[in-house]
């Protein structure tokens, strides 16, 4: 059942009157092969261990939880209790406590997201997922989605931040090969590419997250200089073109391409030409 009191103030008014169904508790049965998946189920990964469980405790207890589904075309879509559908089903059960409500899609979109959101097993990758999900659907700022899910803005932020990696990346942050504090170590440095790199050298050698920062610092102070010498290298060039051209009484470039380039010397007509070859091959 959703907790009201860990969901945060004004969840009610996210879901209108939806949490006070479930918490009516009218509950009547209805067949596992009629209900449908949640197209729109935030978790995507559930855990083998955990489905048998709770297959295990049904099997002792039942189902003291009844799921949340409303009217499909041909039995009920789930709105909320997926891991209860999937060990009732892993156990054989023909059918299961429910409660049928008849719900938009973005009101089962809401409690599916918020019933997921309490889970502390759900993956930083999922929740930044489902923090976006509220966003967009229900145009929350973040720190409304903070204040309905009972956390400060910050986090709801930093957690956002990790849809930023690449998609190699989330994976590894869904999977658990590298944490969360890995991942926001990784935003710091600039370019997929580098990312990467780094999060190869964390796969590798085991690198833990505050060796991690270091060196995410140092390619940021890398960067920034490479960045300096280009520009000063720029004003060096121009300087340069602006001599010769002075010296020349022509338009002057200089072209560079890593350690090689070429210098354009500009003439309008015969006479510039040959003042030019007289300039520059004097013995």
């Amino acid at each position: 059942m959703l907790d009201r009191g860990r969901l945060g103030k004004g969840v009610e008014s996210l879901l209108g009157n939806i949490v006070e169904a479930e918490l009516s508790r009218d509950t009547q049965q209805v067949r596992l092969d009629s209900v449908e998946a949640n197209p729109h189920q935030p978790r995507r990964e559930f855990s083998p261990e955990s489905i048998k469980s709770l297959a295990e405790s049904i099997k002792e207890h039942g189902v003291l939880q009844p799921i949340l589904v409303r009217p499909a075309k041909d039995g009920y879509q789930l709105v909320a209790g997926e891991r209860r559908l999937r060990a009732a089903r892993e156990l054989g059960m023909d059918s299961i406590p429910a409660i049928v409500r008849e719900t938009t899609a973005k009101e089962s979109l809401g409690v599916a997201l918020v019933e997921n959101l309490q889970r502390e097993d759900l993956n930083p990758i999922e929740k930044a997922k489902a923090f976006w999900e509220l966003m967009e659907v229900f145009e929350l700022t973040q720190e409304k989605v903070g204040k309905y899910v009972g956390l400060d803005r910050s986090s709801v932020t930093n957690t956002l931040r990790l849809l930023e990696l690449s998609v190699e990346i989330q994976e590894y942050v869904s999977r658990g090969t590298i944490s969360q504090g890995h991942a926001r170590a990784l935003l710091a440095v600039r370019g997929e590419a580098a990312q990467k790199r780094l999060c190869q050298r964390i796969l590798d050698e085991g690198l833990n997250v505050r060796q991690v920062e270091v060196l995410a610092s140092n390619s940021k102070q890398k960067g920034t200089l490479k960045r300096r010498a280009a520009k000063n290298g720029s004003h060096n060039t121009r300087e340069l073109e602006d001599r010769l051209s002075s010296s020349l009484g022509t338009r002057v470039k200089i072209q560079h391409s890593g350690t090689k380039g070429r210098i354009v010397v500009h003439f309008s007509g015969n006479a510039q030409f040959e003042d030019l070859m007289g300039r520059l091959c004097r013995e």
